[in-house]
């Protein structure tokens, strides 16, 4: 059952219209500024919630920033990945879902705009401008995001399959899922380093701590992800080690020292992309300012089904 109004219909609807793909949104259907006359607070807000959060819970910002890559390349950013179903069947029921985290704080700063200009600031904004927020917090560049996103009205655990998967250690068809949604080799390098912050879970790779054959991984740091996840799939260890919090280019050095934990991690170590990984860890103010570049340009993917600012994120307004 669709999430939305039509049910099967509207299921059969969007399916044809995801034929043609998700694109990059032309320059004037978003712009940065959109709310000032609107909502002049609504960014403010945004931005006061997700520190609020932080210092509850320092590994919320990496959440809010894997929630906003979810959200884009699964039909567009709209939002989508922030509805339920009620058959549970809802995009982030999917399996490459299941650990994503940061709702409540979406739906916090939800509740704070919603008293201060109603039905005006779509919840799709909100993931970017709080991915954008992450960023600042953890030690990236703050950068302009512009607005305007329209809220999805269908989402779909069965949708997911344009995420990238973090087992696919082959850079050439890892890249194809950013060429489909208008990215390039580079930017699919520059968003992976998001991995400079946040955890993985032990089950999202113990399959290559199994055996002393994978090349990939420096032998001693398999030992050390041995000795964390102690065979226990919940454990979890650092993306980037050595620097879990902070946004910076550590996490190049440990993919040219083969010390990552997911494959599609590891892959950037390819002839095809080692070089610019040298240059971007060399660089950080060349890398945080290219980041920043990626990011607007992923923000801007739209997909073909768009509807009216939820009222409540998780659920459509009907």
């Amino acid at each position: 059952m669709a999430v939305g109004k039509g049910g099967g219909l509207l299921v059969l609807v969007v399916v044809g219209l995801l034929l043609h793909g998700t694109r990059v949104a032309d320059a004037q259907s978003l712009r940065v500024g959109y709310y000032s006359q609107t909502c002049g607070s609504a960014e403010s807000i945004v931005a006061d919630e997700v520190q609020k959060a932080s210092y509850r819970d320092r590994g919320v910002l990496a959440s809010l920033i894997r929630l906003h890559f979810h959200d884009c390349f699964v039909n567009g950013c709209d939002g989508s990945v922030l509805l339920e179903a009620s058959d549970r069947q809802a995009e982030k029921n999917a399996k490459p879902n299941l650990s994503l985290r940061g709702f409540d704080v979406i739906e916090r700063i939800k509740q704070r705009l919603e008293a201060a200009c109603a039905l005006t600031v779509s919840c799709a904004d909100i993931v970017a401008f709080a991915a954008r927020d992450s960023v600042k917090l953890s030690g990236g560049l703050w950068y302009a995001v512009p607005g305007g996103r329209q809220d999805g009205t269908v989402s779909r655990a069965s949708m997911t399959g344009d995420l990238p998967p973090p087992n696919q250690r082959n850079v050439d068809l890892l890249a194809q899922y950013f060429y489909r949604k208008g990215l390039t080799l580079d930017e699919m390098v520059l968003l992976s380093a998001a991995h400079t912050v946040g955890i993985a879970h032990c089950s999202s790779f113990d399959y290559r701590l199994t055996s002393d054959q994978d090349k990939g991984m420096d032998p001693a740091f398999r030992n050390s992800l041995r000795s964390q996840c102690q065979y226990n799939p919940s454990n979890y260890v650092p993306l980037d080690a050595g620097s879990q919090y902070a946004f910076d280019t550590g996490y190049f050095s440990n993919v040219l020292a083969n010390r990552t934990v997911l494959d599609s991690d590891a892959a950037l170590a390819s002839p095809r992309t080692a070089d610019k990984v040298k240059q971007w860890k060399n660089n950080p103010d060349w890398f945080k300012n290219s980041f920043a570049a990626a990011m607007v340009k992923m923000g801007s993917i739209r997909g073909s089904y768009p509807g009216k600012v939820r009222l409540n994120c998780t659920r459509v307004r009907m």
